[in-house]
């Protein structure tokens, strides 16, 4: 219990030495000067132990101020008040040694966990530095597309006007045989796509809005659709053609495949670590994800025959939507439509006195994503150096 409360006074004097420290704490400026960008650069010193840019900057990456790609500019004030942090925190730190605190049972408790965890976070480090199978990876994009279920996309031009009686004009005009891409530019009151013809690239009508989806289905390659309205103005709609939908790229699966077959050979590590270990435990909790027991079946009546259900292979980003019937609407399937680069996906922000459609373009990023494996073992980072 003694320790316990000096633990507590020394948590309520370290809180308070870092809200000093964020309000401008005064160190000597001499701390400061010179640090270099290099993170194995030394920031600062305390009686002999050094505190290197890359403990500031992994600091700043844990409270989430920069990524993990980015860099902390040494003389920026964020920079300065995290070193502030650091030092005190080693200021701190010295004086628990000082007392001794580091030999009683629970400080020694304490300090073993944090070691083991920074000790599994170094471990992960090193499983993302490695390099995933090139191989591996084309197998399981391949299996991916295989599982995709693609639907029709249209190549969409609009017209948009701001009453009615003007949309029915231009319908007019467009049965006399007026081009409509011409029209567009000379009457669309959508200042984004106006100029290049009112193209608005390939939609599919599962990722447009519900009007825009009812005439993208109902209008053939080719055609001018009836005028509709919507909240952005009324509309008349042209198909230049209809195509299957591309699948995803490599390129747009990698990063969720990298990161589904690292987990895995994650997996795969403390599967045999654990088969490898003595593990003993104390108590037997319900549902426990690693240690649960393999059912042994009971004898029971037959159990009636249920329908079939596929399962995915293990590798499958996510599960397929079955095609839908030749009489019925197309429904919403799993995939995304990659629009091509040449395409424009949707009206870029209109102007106030022109606003654009309400057409929801083809996502930029694959909806599919490897399927979760168990979870892995949460570590959490310490700054005890």
């Amino acid at each position: 219990m003694a320790f316990r409360t000096r633990l507590g006074v020394a948590a309520a004097a370290l809180m308070a030495a870092l809200a000093l420290s964020a309000c401008g704490g005064e160190n000597a400026p001499a701390e400061r000067e010179g640090i270099s960008a290099d993170p194995s650069a030394e920031a600062a010193s305390v009686n002999g132990q050094t505190i290197y840019v890359s403990d500031v900057e992994m600091e700043a990456r844990m409270k989430g101020l920069i990524r993990d790609n980015e860099r902390l500019e040494p003389e920026s004030a964020e920079f300065n008040e995290i070193l502030d942090q650091l030092i005190e925190i080693k200021l701190l730190a010295m004086e628990a040694l000082s007392r001794g605190l580091e030999e009683e049972p629970e400080a020694q408790h304490r300090l073993q966990t944090a070691r083991d965890n920074i000790l599994g976070n170094i471990l992960l480090e090193h499983i993302a530095d490695d390099k995933v199978d090139e191989a591996a990876i084309r197998k399981m994009y391949e299996a991916q597309v295989q599982l995709l279920v693609l639907g029709d996309e249209a190549h969409v031009r609009h017209i948009l006007a701001p009453t009615k009686e003007a949309v029915d004009k231009i319908v007019t005009e467009l049965k006399a045989g007026a081009d409509f891409t011409v029209l567009a530019a000379k009457r669309s009151t959508d200042q984004a796509t106006r100029m290049d013809g009112g193209d608005l690239g390939y939609i599919s009508a599962d990722d447009a809005t519900p009007e825009f989806a009812k005439v993208i289905r109902e209008t053939p390659s080719g055609g001018i659709s009836r005028p509709f309205e919507d909240q952005m103005g009324w509309h008349v709609v042209k198909i230049d053609e209809v195509r299957k939908e591309a699948p995803p790229s490599i390129e747009e699966l990698r990063g969720p495949i990298v990161q589904f077959l690292r987990r895995t050979q994650l997996e795969e590590i403390l599967k045999q670590l654990r088969s490898e270990a003595e593990i003993s435990k104390k108590t037997s909790p319900r549902n426990s994800r690693l240690d649960a027991p393999e059912a042994k079946p009971a004898p029971a009546k037959p159990a009636p025959a249920a329908p079939a259900q596929v399962t995915p292979a293990p590798e499958a980003l996510a599960p397929t939507t079955p095609a839908p019937a030749a009489t019925t609407p197309p429904v919403q399937t799993a995939p995304v439509t990659t629009a091509p680069a040449q395409a424009t996906p949707a009206p870029a922000q209109p102007k106030p006195a022109a606003p654009k459609p309400a057409v929801t373009p083809p996502a930029s990023a694959p909806a599919t994503a490897p399927a979760t494996p168990p979870a892995q073992p949460t570590t959490t980072p310490a700054t005890l150096q």
